[in-house]
């Protein structure tokens, strides 16, 4: 009996450090599971940054390199109109105009 006791005291030293360092203390098992969720969830993140930096980066050497492109910007987001064209805006209807036609049956 008296023979088991310093290897049991080694394996039961070496159980009590192995819980401190896997339930313990700042890099704990728990902590470092996190940590590596937060990495792979920044590189996904990082990578959908890179494409978009990509497409602005091919959309400003097409708005310098081809007229057309510019004038299609033009028109869709300033509401630009090209020689002898009119543009026409239909504005939504307000909350009062949809009652008095309700009303008045027009």
């Amino acid at each position: 009996m008296w023979n088991n006791r310093p290897k049991l005291f080694i394996l039961s030293l070496f159980g009590a450090i192995l819980l401190m360092v896997l339930l313990g203390g700042d890099y704990n098992l728990a902590s470092l599971w996190g940590l590596y969720q937060q990495k792979k969830a920044l590189s996904g993140r990082v990578e959908e940054l890179r494409i978009q930096n990509q497409m602005l980066a091919d959309q400003i050497k097409q708005l310098k390199e081809d007229p057309q492109a510019i004038e299609k910007v033009a028109r869709e987001n300033l509401g630009m109109a090209g020689q002898g064209e009119t543009i026409y805006r239909i504005l939504p209807e307000s909350r009062d105009s949809t009652i008095d036609s309700l009303k008045t049956g027009k």
